[in-house]
């Protein structure tokens, strides 16, 4: 599955010209990338007949601990090169034959996806904000899962029901694009879930300061943006976790990297001529050895 905490208004993967210029190119995956271009990144693989049978067992127990009613369940392998992925689907279906859930397993058997398939419109009995979070948190405990801290919860535009999300902390750190998040029929059933925890690069043995990581992040700005780096102004910097990409680097493919590395994220708000054009820019700068490793902007 492809990460979900990415904020609205954010295009991902854009370029930023050498020079006085700020190119704004294509979004992700819509041109530079040779794998998702007009073909699908998930492709079946072979399995053993017996690992497909665990993960039919697997998404059965699933269905019966998220409460959705399901007779038969059908596995395969897929592997997805987008996401560096390889994991178990099984699809689940009631008497009738009707496909009625979806779920996915990492090789190591913990739940990565679920989604019960269907419309539940938002009539009768519903669940306000603090329902929405117990019910959110025994759906993640009854999946497998054990999430931290307090979740964001949030009022569903599309079903008119509840998206309770835990972001993924490693010593205090947040991992950009990882964690759980769980979404409610507006009665407070079952609707979906998803849950990313991909691979961590270990962390440098000596971190860049806040200061160093202030005065590299500057000089990559001037160095890219010339005279046009005054019209934009530094408003922070802090520590995540993030999968290297090629924002700066528009001639290479944009595909994800497979393993997160921790880095200081510098943010600037735009002022002047660029300000009808863009509102802020990230960079990502490696938190060992100060390299670019990516970034953002919002428009």
């Amino acid at each position: 599955m492809r990460t979900f905490m990415k904020r609205p208004g954010r295009l991902a993967l854009p370029a930023m010209a050498l020079g006085a210029t700020l190119v704004i190119g294509v979004s992700a995956g819509q041109a530079a990338d040779p794998v998702v271009a007009g073909d699908r990144s998930t492709q079946p693989v072979a399995a053993p007949t017996d690992h497909l049978a665990r993960a039919e067992a697997r998404g059965r127990s699933l269905d019966a601990a998220l409460g959705i009613p399901s007779v038969s369940h059908r596995a395969r392998r897929l592997d997805d090169a987008f996401e560096h992925r390889t994991y178990d689907e099984v699809s689940s279906f009631d008497a009738a034959g009707r496909e009625v859930a979806i779920s996915r397993f990492e090789l190591d058997g913990s739940v990565a996806m679920a989604v019960a398939l269907g419309w539940k419109p938002g009539a009768g009995r519903t669940v306000d904000g603090p329902g929405a979070t117990a019910r959110g948190r025994a759906f993640a405990l009854a999946a497998g899962l054990a999430p931290g801290g307090p979740p964001d919860v949030r009022r569903s535009a599309a079903s008119g029901g509840w998206s309770i999300t835990w972001q993924r902390l490693v010593d205090g750190v947040p991992v950009r694009g990882d964690g759980t998040r769980i979404s409610l029929w507006p009665d407070g059933s079952f609707h979906g879930l998803t849950r990313t925890d991909r691979p961590l690069a270990a962390a440098p043995s000596r971190s860049m300061t806040p200061a160093a990581a202030r005065v590299a992040a500057g000089g990559l700005v001037a160095g890219r943006l010339g005279a046009a780096a005054s019209d934009l102004r530094l408003v922070g910097v802090e520590r995540a976790w993030v999968a290297r990409n090629d924002a700066f680097d528009p001639v290479r493919a944009d595909a994800r990297a497979e393993t997160l590395r921790l880095a200081w994220i510098a943010r600037y708000d735009s002022h002047g001529a660029l300000v009808d054009r863009l509102r802020s820019v990230e960079l990502w700068i490696d938190a060992g050895d100060g390299s670019l490793l990516g970034g953002d902007l919002v428009e």
